[in-house]
């Protein structure tokens, strides 16, 4: 039963919250939807990796270039024999009786060598195609960046919406609680005066008590949002944000059927960028077919010694020797390898054409379904503003019959639940427009514009 010292109470409980309320949103750092964007952007650790995939993707390149280079080496070499190894030779080579055979040695205990080498490609079209296949992974790899950058904006900017609708149901299931307790103290006075009945008492109690639990879930729930948009901006937990109220004012239904250029849609380029390299990786197939000439050159010198003086050669003397070669090399018969290869491209890059044309026509639906999301959320909205405005205007009129003594309780109570519907239902459509006009921009490719 609720005593008259409630009024008191319940106004000192407001003002502790108001003033804890204050306290709490001035420690807070107020964030707008460009500067959440900005900021998930800036620390992004899905970024930061498509950035070094980028990085690798370029060094690829250098890569290829360096087979078209050409290759310098230098070796060297000390060789010692414990033992000579010998031959077995006719003896009459060295003045010998014919028939029979001499052991001789034809090398020395130590040996030294050194020498340079060098090679070229000068026709390989594998590698001038590989050179290009890389220059084509780069924009792969940029477009890879691009998406993850819209996905982002993508899920900022719904987080952002989500926490804009909880903090107007908070404001107005606050001040449903406020006018239910503003009424449920009227009705405990004409209780106590022999004007109301317990029944009508408790119906309130039970309707305050349901606002508070309605409160405490949209609380609950706020915390959630702010987590998963500090997670995106990739900011500590503990961080104070908040975000801008809902503003609704300029804002105009569309008319014209929006602009759209398939040109601007980060997965139709993907998929072109795919076949792209589809082709080149069929053309370096292709070029297996080619001959391949590369040119390689040597320069060495030898020194001999017998005794332990590895700076003393015999006869004072290093032994030079050199060479130039040119090497083709001509494909004959693979036994049909590259032909199925090729086919095998050639249907990859089919399939792609085939995506391609699924992706254009699959943007344009969901453009032109956004839009009239957008149009339909619009109309929507202006129904439900004026069924809350109207369902306000009941239950003022009603409590104001119900303290005349010409309504009931009952008919006050379910006028509060039709507010309260009236109320949700209009949330809904302010984020349902919002929630159209982002999805509109993702069907457009214009999330990054």
């Amino acid at each position: 039963m609720i005593n008259k010292k409630w009024k008191g109470i319940r106004f000192s409980l407001l003002v502790a919250s108001a003033f804890l309320l204050v306290n709490k949103l001035s420690g807070q750092n107020m964030y707008t939807l460009q500067q959440c964007i900005d900021t998930a952007l800036r620390n992004s650790l899905q970024l930061k990796s498509d950035n070094y995939d980028l990085d690798k993707t370029k060094a690829s390149i250098g890569e290829a270039y360096s087979s078209l280079l050409p290759s310098v080496s230098a070796s060297g070499s000390y060789q010692y024999q414990f033992k000579v190894p010998v031959q077995v030779v006719p003896a009459d080579l060295f003045g010998g009786t014919a028939g029979t055979y001499q052991v001789a040695q034809f090398s020395v205990p130590q040996t030294k060598s050194a020498s340079v080498d060098l090679s070229q490609t000068i026709f390989n079209a594998s590698s001038l195609i590989a050179l290009k296949a890389a220059k084509v992974a780069i924009n792969l790899n940029q477009l890879q960046i691009q998406s993850s950058k819209e996905d982002l904006v993508y899920n900022v900017s719904a987080t952002y919406y989500n926490i804009q609708t909880i903090l107007k149901q908070i404001e107005l299931t606050s001040k449903n609680l406020q006018n239910t307790e503003e009424l449920l103290q009227s009705t405990n006075d004409q209780y106590i005066a022999g004007l109301a009945t317990e029944t009508d008492v408790d119906r309130l109690s039970v309707s305050r008590d349901n606002s508070k639990a309605n409160l405490e879930s949209s609380r609950n729930s706020l915390e959630k949002e702010y987590n998963l948009l500090k997670l995106l901006m990739n900011v500590p937990l503990e961080n104070n944000v908040a975000v801008l109220d809902y503003e609704l004012s300029g804002e105009v239904m569309p008319l014209e059927s929006p602009a759209f250029d398939i040109m601007k849609k980060t997965d139709y380029l993907q998929v072109l960028e795919n076949r792209r390299i589809a082709d080149l990786e069929r053309k370096n197939i292709k070029a297996g077919y080619l001959p391949s000439l590369t040119l390689s050159a040597n320069y060495g010198l030898s020194g001999y010694y017998s005794n332990a003086d590895p700076f003393k050669n015999l006869n004072n003397k290093w032994y030079s020797s050199s060479y130039v070669k040119l090497a083709l090399n001509v494909p004959i018969f693979d036994g049909f390898n590259k032909k199925y290869k090729i086919q095998n491209k050639v249907i990859e890059i089919k399939k792609y054409d085939v995506q391609a044309e699924q992706l254009k026509q699959q943007s344009l639906k969901n453009v032109a379904n956004a839009n009239a999301d957008l149009k339909s959320n619009f109309l929507t909205l202006q129904s439900k503003r004026r069924s809350l405005d109207l369902a306000q205007k009941v239950l003022d009129d009603l409590k104001l019959q119900y303290q005349n003594g010409i309504a009931m309780m009952t008919d006050v109570i379910n006028s509060q639940s039709e507010l309260h519907t009236a109320q949700n239902n209009y949330i809904n459509a302010l984020i349902n427009i919002k929630q159209a006009e982002l999805d509109l921009k993702k069907a457009q490719g214009t999330l990054l514009k």
